[in-house]
C-alpha cells in the first residue's frame, strides 16, 4: 500500500450462515459441525443470511445478518457498512465478490461505478476471497443472542447484528492489532490511519438480487440426519447444537434418532476393509449401490446407511455376527493388500482373533517368485486362510513384524501351488466382489489343510 496513494480494497459475500441459526425457543443458536437445512428444519432451526465485508488481506470484517425470507438489497448492506464500519475506512477503490454473487445482482457494477467503486469477480485461481468468507462463518459462530429478554425473531436478529458490531468495534480499536503477527500488525495500524472515504450512496429503492441455491453451496457435502441435541453453556449462556447424544445433565433436549448401537462397531470394521481391499473405494460404493460420500460417511462413523446398503456392504466385505463371542467380526476370506500399516494391523488382528496365527509370506520352492508383489498367507486356526498381498518395495513391507504378529517369515512351497496362489489374488482384485467368491473356491480346494488345525505346508 503507497502511503501517498494507498489501494483501499474490500472483499464482499453474501452466503446462508453455515454455524448459526434461530430457534423459537432457544434464540440464536450455534450450531458445532455443518448441518443440512433441512435436518436443521427438523430440529427448529430457520437459517439465517451472513453479509460480510472485509479488507483484503487483513483481519477486520464487519457482518450483518438477516432471515433468509426476508433478505436486504446489497446496496443497502453495502451502504450501511461504509458509512457505520468505522474499520473498513468508508468506500474502497474496488469491492470484489464471486461470480455468484455478479450473476444475482446484474445492476451492482453499474451502481458502483456511479460512486467511483470499482466491481471486480474473483476468478477460480482466487483462495483469498473465499477464505475471507470462511473466516467470517466460523467468527459468526461465535455470536449469541446478549439480550435474551426480547421474544421476536426481529429482535434476535437484531441482538446478533448487535454482536457482530461490537466485534467490529474492538478489531477496529486496537483488538485485532493485539493478537497480530508483527508483521500484520504494522499493516493494520496504516490502515486504520487512513482517512475515511465518503461519498454519497444511491438511493435503495427495491430488493436488487435473487438469492439462490449457490448461497449454501456445501449442502451436498454434509452428512444426511445425525442424532443433535442442544446444550448450554455454563459460563456465557450460550446455546449450542451439538452432533451426537447428550450425556450430561446440562443438555436442554435431545433430537434425532438414537444411535444404532451396531453403527460405530461396523463402520470401524468396515473402514479397514476398505482400506485394504484391493479395489478402489468408489468401485465398492458403486457394487452396493451407494455413492462414494456415502461410503465415507458411514465408514467414518458421520453417518449410518439404509438398511439395504448396510446389508449389502456388510456381505460384501465378509462382516458378520460372531456367535460364541456376540460380536460383530470380519469372517473373510479375503484377499488384502497391504497399503496403511494401522488398518493392516487392525484387520490381521481381527481376522487372526488377536494374532493366533503364525503367518507366513509363501516363496515358489523352483523359479523367480512374482516381481510385483509379496504373498502373506494368514492361516488362522480352524478358520479360512486370507492373502495380503505386499508391494514389493513399498516402506510398509519393512514393517511386517510389527503388523503382523507372530509373523514367521518364509515359507517355500510347491511351483505349482504359489502360482494358484498368485493367479486366485489376480482373480480376487477383478471387483470387488470377486474377493470373497475367488478366496471361497481356493479354500475349498485346500479345505483339508486347514480344517481342525492351521494351515499345513503343501
Amino acid at each position: 500500500m503507497s502511503a501517498e496513494q494507498p489501494f483501499r480494497e474490500h472483499f464482499f459475500f453474501v452466503a446462508v450462515a453455515r454455524f448459526v441459526f434461530l430457534h423459537e425457543k432457544h434464540g440464536v443458536v450455534s450450531v458445532r459441525d455443518p448441518i443440512r437445512l433441512a435436518d436443521a428444519e427438523q430440529h427448529g432451526l430457520s437459517p439465517l443470511l451472513i453479509y460480510g465485508l472485509s479488507v483484503a488481506g487483513l483481519p477486520l470484517r464487519w457482518m450483518t445478518f438477516s432471515t433468509i425470507t426476508e433478505p436486504r438489497p446489497i446496496l443497502a448492506v453495502l451502504q450501511e457498512a461504509w458509512m457505520q464500519a468505522e474499520g473498513l475506512r468508508g468506500l474502497p477503490d474496488t469491492l470484489r465478490v464471486n461470480r455468484h454473487l455478479a450473476a444475482a445482482c446484474p445492476d451492482l457494477a453499474s451502481s458502483l461505478a456511479k460512486i467511483g467503486v470499482n466491481l471486480r469477480i474473483t476468478d477460480s485461481a482466487d483462495k483469498n476471497h473465499p477464505a475471507a468468507l470462511r473466516s467470517a462463518q466460523d467468527a459468526a459462530r461465535s455470536l449469541w443472542d446478549r439480550n435474551r429478554s426480547e421474544t421476536t425473531v426481529k429482535d434476535r436478529v437484531l441482538s446478533l447484528i448487535e454482536s457482530a458490531a461490537h466485534d467490529h468495534r474492538y478489531d477496529s480499536q486496537g483488538g485485532a492489532i493485539s493478537i497480530a503477527a508483527p508483521k500484520t500488525r504494522q499493516q493494520i495500524e496504516q490502515w486504520l490511519a487512513l482517512p475515511v472515504q465518503e461519498a454519497g450512496l444511491l438511493p435503495v429503492e427495491k430488493m436488487d438480487w435473487t438469492p439462490g441455491p449457490w448461497l449454501y453451496p456445501q449442502e451436498t457435502t454434509i452428512p444426511p440426519k445425525q442424532p443433535r441435541y442442544f446444550h448450554t453453556d455454563s459460563v456465557s449462556g450460550r446455546i449450542w447444537l451439538f452432533t451426537g447424544q447428550a450425556h450430561d445433565a446440562d443438555e436442554i433436549e435431545a433430537d434425532g434418532d438414537p444411535i444404532d448401537s451396531g453403527l460405530e462397531e461396523v463402520a470401524a470394521l468396515a473402514r479397514n476393509l476398505v482400506e485394504c481391499w484391493p479395489n478402489p473405494p468408489a468401485e465398492i460404493a458403486s457394487e452396493v449401490g451407494i455413492t462414494l460420500r456415502q461410503l465415507q460417511w458411514f465408514i467414518s462413523g458421520r453417518a449410518d446407511l439404509a438398511s439395504s446398503p448396510r446389508y449389502r456392504l456388510e456381505e460384501l466385505l465378509g462382516i458378520g455376527l460372531d456367535e460364541r463371542s456376540g460380536y460383530l467380526t470380519a469372517f473373510g476370506p479375503y484377499v488384502l493388500i497391504a497399503r496403511k500399516p494401522q488398518a493392516l494391523e487392525a484387520v490381521y488382528t481381527e481376522i487372526s482373533h488377536g494374532g493366533d496365527a503364525s503367518p507366513w509370506e509363501l516363496l515358489p520352492s523352483t523359479g523367480a517368485a512374482d516381481p510385483s508383489w509379496r504373498y502373506i498367507l494368514i492361516n488362522t486356526y480352524g478358520a479360512p486362510p486370507s492373502f495380503v498381498m505386499v508391494p514389493r518395495g513399498d516402506r510398509i513391507a519393512d514393517r511386517l513384524d510389527d503388523l503382523i504378529l507372530n509373523f514367521a517369515g518364509p515359507l517355500s512351497v510347491a511351483r505349482p501351488f504359489y502360482q494358484e496362489v498368485v493367479t486366485t489374488c489376480a482373480r480376487a482384485c477383478r471387483s470387488p466382489k470377486a474377493n470373497i467368491a475367488s478366496m471361497t473356491e481356493f479354500v475349498l480346494r485346500y479345505q483339508r489343510h486347514w480344517t481342525d488345525c492351521a494351515w499345513q505346508p503343501v
